[in-house]
């Protein structure tokens, strides 16, 4: 439980002349669950794109799995980090599945095409995390055809199609229709109970509290306050932890 996955020190990111992250400190070990949380705008999307390059971080150092990622805001060479981020799957908010393939086509594509695998070795793989999911029947259908919570499910199984060590969640659940959202965290119950290393940027309160074995909040691009759930939802230090957890508790 004490190799560390993810390190990060000191991140800043600015866009144009706002500070989205101001000196973020997070480490998250293998097989923990950490949950962050806190209002739209304070950084937290922001962190997990700048973990897989989607974002670049302006300073700081970024250690995944003990391989340098970045270090003074400068990522390592190309090949290498593009090594380093394949070992971390990402699911996001919108589903981004491509239209004109089928479910099966879109789990398979990365791994034929970016790892090399044969057809007849990621074929029973795919199949086998379409039925965990749930959605094995959906096989051949194309997304259009699908529900958001469907596509959902579609998505974490794509991106575990790569055989990540690390799942990276970016509000999963929030462009869903409520009845939608608990097929999806159902999915990424059973992920973590299998002992998945994961990151979820999250509003869902009740699983973060249920499901992670840490909790972050993040406040105007700070790590305000984190530890165990029960620390932050039973027993929170700063004034701004509890205001929020007041408003999205008792909405």
């Amino acid at each position: 439980m004490s190799e560390c996955m993810i390190r990060m020190r000191n991140i800043h990111k600015s866009f144009h002349n706002l500070n989205v992250l101001k000196g973020i400190d997070l480490e998250v070990k293998r097989g923990q669950v950490v949950a962050i949380i806190g209002p739209s705008g304070s950084g937290k999307s922001t962190l997990l794109r700048c973990l897989n390059r989607l974002e670049t971080i302006d300073k700081g150092y970024i250690e995944v799995e003990g391989d340098l990622l970045a270090e003074d805001g400068k990522y390592v060479e190309e090949k290498k980090a593009r090594q380093i981020c394949a070992k971390m799957g990402m699911v996001f908010q919108q589903f981004n599945l491509f239209p004109h393939m089928t479910v099966m086509e879109n789990l398979i594509e990365a791994p034929v095409h970016v790892k090399g695998m044969k057809l007849q070795e990621i074929i029973p793989v795919a199949e086998n995390l379409l039925e965990k999911v749930g959605l094995s029947e959906k096989r051949d259908s194309y997304p259009s055809r699908l529900s958001g919570g469907q596509k959902q499910r579609v998505a974490i199984a794509r991106a575990l199609a790569m055989s990540p060590d690390i799942m990276l969640f970016d509000e999963p659940t929030s462009a869903l229709d409520p009845e939608m959202v608990g097929d999806v965290l159902g999915v990424m119950r059973r992920l973590a109970k299998q002992g998945m290393t994961m990151v979820i940027v999250t509003h869902e309160m009740g699983f973060a509290k249920e499901v992670a074995d840490r909790v972050v909040f993040f406040d105007n691009g700070t790590i305000l306050e984190q530890g165990t759930p029960e620390d932050i939802f039973e027993h929170p230090k700063e004034e701004r932890t509890k205001s929020f957890l007041n408003k999205v508790l008792n909405a």
